[in-house]
């Protein structure tokens, strides 16, 4: 089921989340005190705030989509959870390569931008590889958390087709079992 469903197609319909996420990350590069923000965390720190910006975004794309099943017949409840679990790997598989695409946009910005001597006026210490990681690493996680914002400009039915293979997409339409809060205001 996670084969059919191709998470990657996620990102092209993800477009109003990764803008936001690209310029929120983009101005934690060039807003000079972040890099003093980041250089104390640890990288377990940094880790657990990835991780943490990864399954709030991916819970907010899985709620604000309705993605969620929450329909289906009593005796079937192993298909709803088993259609749930299939949702919430395909979303969370697009966040991780959205965020890891994010990362790799950041460092670059970030060694392409910022100057090593500009940088260790900021963390009072000479700077090396390591403290642009740390510093794309934080922008990354922060540009993730601000794409929540941005996937509320994004095309429910876009994220809904792109979520799902071409076939489940159109049962669940067929079958109603989207739970459209929209469609009854």
């Amino acid at each position: 089921m996670l084969r059919s469903n191709r998470p990657g197609r996620l990102l092209p319909a993800m477009t109003g989340c990764i803008a936001v996420a690209v310029a929120s990350g983009a101005f934690g590069i060039f807003y000079g005190t972040l890099a003093a923000v980041a250089d104390p965390l640890s990288i377990p720190r940094l880790f657990l705030i990835s991780v943490l910006a990864i399954i709030l975004l991916t819970w907010w794309l899985i709620i604000a989509n309705q993605l969620w099943n929450r329909q289906g017949r009593p005796d079937r409840v192993w298909q709803r959870r088993l259609d749930n679990a299939s949702t919430l790997i395909t979303v969370g598989v697009s966040v991780v390569l959205m965020y890891v695409i994010l990362f790799a946009a950041m460092l670059a910005l970030a060694l392409t931008v910022i100057d090593a001597s500009f940088l260790r006026s900021q963390v009072m210490h000479p700077v090396g590889i390591g403290d642009y990681i740390r510093l794309a690493w934080l922008t990354a996680s922060m540009g993730t958390l601000a794409g929540a914002l941005g996937s509320n400009f994004d095309s429910t039915d876009a994220v809904r087709e792109a979520t799902y293979s071409q076939r489940y997409h159109q049962r669940r339409k067929l079958f109603d079992t989207y739970q459209d809060h929209r469609a009854e205001e």
